[in-house]
């Protein structure tokens, strides 16, 4: 191969390197011009590129903003959090000291119930004790009004009335 011949060789290959790289320039302008807004419709790529940097800039201070915003209701939240969480604490208590109260108070109950039964027992009793001694009383007083014979029924009559 002759010098001439390999210097064409290498500008032909410099110019096929360089037309992909203006090739691969071109297809990232214009996939910038799909992606980026575009208010004014304009086409020239020097106009895509700066729209681009503009859009660039624009998203950096709304995620700059979104993130001072998620920061405080982060904090917000865990604030909220914290202070559900010592409610939740303190009804658990007061529902805990409820239900002690709830179980000492049907202690007490049963316990009376109980007495109540027992004592509500002997009262049946010494009732029915007390029915006996005055049926025996009548009793005795039937038999002596008829012993008495008629004196005895008057007597009775006026009892009763």
């Amino acid at each position: 191969m002759g010098s001439d011949e390999w210097a064409r060789q290498r500008k032909d290959n410099h110019k096929e390197v360089e037309r992909r790289r203006r090739g691969n320039i071109n297809e990232g302008i214009n996939e910038l011009g799909r992606i980026v807004p575009n208010g004014s419709g304009e086409k020239a790529k020097g106009a895509i590129l700066s729209r681009a940097v503009q859009y660039i800039h624009h998203l950096k201070e709304n995620e700059a903003r979104n993130i001072e915003k998620w920061t405080l209701e982060k904090l917000l939240m865990d604030q909220a959090m914290g202070d559900l969480q010592a409610q939740l604490e303190e009804v658990r208590k007061m529902w805990d000291e409820e239900r002690t109260a709830r179980i000492k108070d049907m202690g007490e109950l049963s316990m009376l119930r109980e007495m109540l039964g027992k004592s509500q027992q002997g009262t049946v009793v010494e009732g029915e004790k007390r029915e006996r001694v005055e049926d025996d009383a009548e009793h005795e007083k039937e038999a002596e009004d008829g012993a008495d014979g008629e004196d005895g029924q008057a007597r009775k009559r006026q009892r009763t009335e």
